[in-house]
């Protein structure tokens, strides 16, 4: 009976444990699409927990264990070992918090000892009952609310911050789980459980405010790139307003040197020279307004770009880009990274005629739409599977920046709750992205 007692909360920790992964790694298919590798996940953890039960001392049951179940998540969902560890942890810290919890207010309700909860099996009952319950219910949570942990990145360099506080929660829980086993002989077990509860939540809140102070830092980091990015911006203007000052100086000393001539034919021959370059020359940049500072000042270079290398570039804002809440260095890296893909498009076939890349915002059933479409190369269907991958580029230059711009854009927009998709056919390729606007 203890045995057969023992398997089904090692299963449901099992479980609980690849929920935890599913949330973390935003795959919530992966435990029904992967029926035989959570199976075999299951067993391994059961086989692993009564081994150690029985050949490993207690308190080094939990140490041993750990290891052993980041080994296994890892070879069973083929993630890095690092990423099994952040899992684990995270797992790790509902287990401590909910099994201390349970067992001090038991001790109290019941003015019980630990050793009473153990090993009484009415106590032991409403323990494990109400312990697995709690767990059950943080890890649906986890699992309902997982957009919010995927917002941190955690298994990216972006992450690092909540990462880290992870692992410093995991380690001090880990501590504590393996010094728990050794407290039997304490005289006043209720007191002692008590005191490393406190201590515990002390070193939790410590933990979130040095969180919270080091992403204000961030913080602020991010908005000097901005200004940084911003003032850039602003110099490339102002190299191109001196380049046509520059120009239109040129032409007004060739209208001022006809004038000197006085021929008969100066009015006919200034007329002609002026119709000439007022349909050749314009002025190359054009300021853009698109509801965000920023970005009017990133496609007014970019339209300068295309004009260059006579490319048609059109913005159509339909909806303002203040409708929605991102960081500004986001949207700049969102659009950015998909107009660039645009451009690059035209770079196999440059004698292209009529190379038109267009710009549009729209509001369509609750949501944001940023489209970016361009009648470049088509993206085959082979590759379109891929496009968004790390690393994934078509280019054949030998360079280590190729293959992270389409997947920075998916993280960035999957970060703030959007999607992005494409479609490609023979003179049209549409890269869609999607927000959904708060009510």
């Amino acid at each position: 009976m203890d045995i057969l007692k023992e398997i089904i909360l090692d299963c449901i920790e099992a479980f609980l444990f690849l929920l935890v992964f599913e949330a973390l790694y935003n795959k919530k298919r992966f435990i029904v699409q992967n029926k035989i590798k959570t199976g075999l996940f299951c067993a391994l953890y059961i086989s692993l927990n009564l081994m150690t039960q029985v050949y490993i001392p207690n308190i080094y049951h939990t140490l041993f264990l750990s290891f052993f179940c980041i080994l296994s998540l890892t070879l069973i969902t083929q993630i890095r070992i690092f990423s099994s560890v952040i899992t684990f942890f995270l797992f790790l810290t509902i287990i401590f918090i909910t099994e201390n919890f349970t067992q001090t207010i038991e001790m109290f309700l019941f003015n019980i000892n630990l050793n009473q909860i153990f090993l009484t099996p009415r106590y032991l009952w409403i323990f494990l009952i109400t312990c697995k319950s709690l767990q059950i219910l943080i890890v649906v949570i986890i699992f309902k609310f997982n957009s919010y942990f995927t917002k941190f990145n955690l298994f990216e360099k972006e992450g690092t911050l909540f990462l880290n506080l992870i692992i410093q929660i995991g380690i001090f829980g880990l501590f504590i789980l393996s010094v728990n086993f050794s407290v039997f002989d304490i005289n006043n077990v209720k007191t002692y459980n008590t005191i490393i509860f406190i201590i515990y939540f002390v070193f939790l809140l410590i933990s979130f405010k040095d969180l919270r102070e080091r992403e204000k830092i961030i913080n602020i980091n991010n908005n000097y790139k901005v200004q940084e990015y911003q003032i850039k911006t602003m110099e490339e203007i102002i190299n191109i307003i001196r380049k046509e000052k520059h120009d239109f100086a040129n032409h007004i000393n060739v209208i001022r040197g006809l004038c000197l001539l006085n021929k008969p034919n100066t009015v006919e021959r200034i007329n002609d020279y002026v119709t000439k370059i007022s349909e050749t020359l314009h002025s190359s940049f054009k300021y853009l307004d698109t509801g965000n500072d920023y970005l009017d000042g990133l496609l007014s270079i970019k339209n300068n770009y295309a004009i260059k290398n006579n490319i048609n570039f059109e913005v159509i804002i339909d909806e303002p880009f203040s409708s929605i809440k991102i960081r500004e260095d986001e949207l700049i890296s969102i659009v950015s990274n998909l107009v660039d893909n645009a451009f690059e498009s035209f770079h196999s076939k440059p004698d292209t005629e009529n190379k038109e890349i267009f710009i549009t915002t729209f509001k369509e059933d609750k949501k944001f739409c940023i489209e970016v479409t361009d009648n470049g190369d088509v993206i085959p269907e082979s590759i379109k599977r891929k496009i968004f991958d790390k690393g994934f580029s078509t280019k054949t230059k030998e360079s280590n920046d190729h293959g992270f711009g389409l997947y920075i854009t998916r993280q960035l927009v999957e970060r703030n709750n959007g999607t992005i998709s494409v479609e490609s056919i023979p003179e049209r390729t549409e890269f869609l992205v999607e927000f959904r606007l708060e009510e």
